[in-house]
């Protein structure tokens, strides 16, 4: 009887180790998904660019123009679902797909950075982030825009160089942009 158990035992054991634990991990078959996010976040990039340069720049200290706090909260919504695509090619080890994710990302997130440091610098208070108060700054957005433009490319350089993605980047732009300490 206690050589049929150990017999048992052993078989049990065995199938086990043979047997995969879990489901391996599957591909984003979201490609659609994730080219259509690409796209979108692309076309956020250009509008918000406009907003700080270009022609048609906001330069008044006046309340934003028209779509601005609807492109604003479209470019944050889209930067989270950029990083919830390129979180789940790492984990589906996509690498190319995950690098090409965070690029896309990271130049979404340069130009909101760059916006929300125009408005901090010029003065305007947040009732509800990204959406400035409709309330006149003290200063006037032209008079921020040349000093923020010329240390933009230098942030994104270092943060390039640093390897920097998602939460870190945005932490080290904002600071960058604003106090110009790096």
């Amino acid at each position: 009887m206690l050589h049929r158990l150990l017999l048992l035992g052993l078989v049990a054991i065995g199938i086990n180790a043979v047997a995969p634990v879990s489901a391996p991990a599957q591909p984003i078959n979201r490609t659609q998904n994730a080219a259509t996010t690409v796209q979108e976040a692309n076309a956020l990039t250009a509008r918000i660019r406009a907003y700080h340069s270009g022609p048609g720049t906001w330069r008044s200290a006046g309340p934003p123009p028209p779509g601005y706090c609807a492109t604003m909260s479209a470019g944050e919504i889209v930067l989270k679902e950029l990083a919830r695509l390129a979180n789940a090619a790492v984990a589906n080890r996509q690498t190319g797909l995950a690098l090409s994710l965070e690029r896309v990302a990271d130049r979404l997130s340069d130009e909101l950075d760059e916006e929300e440091a125009i408005n901090l610098m010029a003065g305007f208070s947040y009732a509800e982030y990204p959406c400035p108060a409709a309330a006149p700054a003290p200063v006037a957005r032209a008079s921020v825009l040349g000093p923020i433009d010329r240390s933009a490319p230098a942030c994104r350089r270092q943060a390039n160089g640093r390897l920097m993605s998602f939460n870190a980047r945005r932490i080290f732009m904002s600071d960058c942009l604003r106090l110009g300490i790096y």
